[in-house]
């Protein structure tokens, strides 16, 4: 069974919460002096939650989130359109200490398959760890013009997802299967009932993560 970071990591993030209460948490619904639990990261998929509000406000009902999403975003290297400028890597980077738990990856689309997601995937785990941060990674749906592609990327996740303790998997293409009335015509970019369905899999796949977090921050009690 896979652990969430370390006993020490852990700590070391709730002093960063005692630290960083003046951040305030940018693209946060409700947003507090606190750090948020969660960090999305995502491309023009996950950008649904910079327009569907009730996806938003979902999330945020179950933990404090940030959505740092960006159509276009690549997962280390600058995106395919000039407006995208920072990768999911920079992203992340730039937001260490805003947020305490988890960062869910929804960027890849747009990128290559083959050793170039291998390394990114490692490189983000890595800076996630570095951060003392799990990591809730989305598969890609294997669907419309992308679906070999996503396929191949699905196949380098899970096998990286057996090596690497720290990552966990959100089956968004599994989840999805049938779903009617969420997609736009790609079957891939979603509409409202689309962003609400993805938000309740990524509550209900952050839900075990956050509560082992949560058991391991609680000292035992005293005998």
């Amino acid at each position: 069974m896979k652990r969430p970071t370390r006993i020490l990591a852990v700590f070391t993030l709730v002093i960063m919460g005692l630290v960083s209460g003046a951040f305030t948490t940018v693209g946060e619904v409700g947003a507090s002096r606190s750090p948020a639990r969660v960090l999305v990261l995502g491309d023009s998929v996950f950008h649904s939650f910079a327009h569907v509000d009730s996806a938003a406000e979902l999330m945020n009902e179950r933990q404090s989130t940030i959505f740092a999403t960006q159509g276009c975003q690549r997962l280390v290297n600058e995106g395919c359109m000039d407006f995208a400028k920072l990768s999911a890597l920079q992203q992340l980077r730039r937001h260490a200490g805003k947020f305490s738990d988890v960062v869910v990856v929804g960027t890849g689309y747009n990128d290559r398959i083959g050793p170039e997601f291998r390394d990114a995937v490692v490189a983000i785990t890595d800076e996630a760890r570095l951060q003392g941060v799990d990591v809730l990674w989305v598969t890609y749906r294997e669907t419309g013009n992308v679906r070999s592609k996503s396929r191949v990327l699905n196949d380098q996740l899970r096998k990286l997802d057996a090596r690497i303790d720290d990552l966990f998997v959100s089956d968004w293409n599994e989840y999805s299967k049938g779903a009617e009335g969420w997609f736009r015509d790609d079957n891939v970019h979603l509409i409202t009932r689309g962003a609400i369905g993805l938000a309740r899999l990524l509550n209900a796949d952050l839900a075990p993560i956050l509560a082992t977090r949560d058991a391991v921050r609680v000292p035992p009690a005293s005998g």
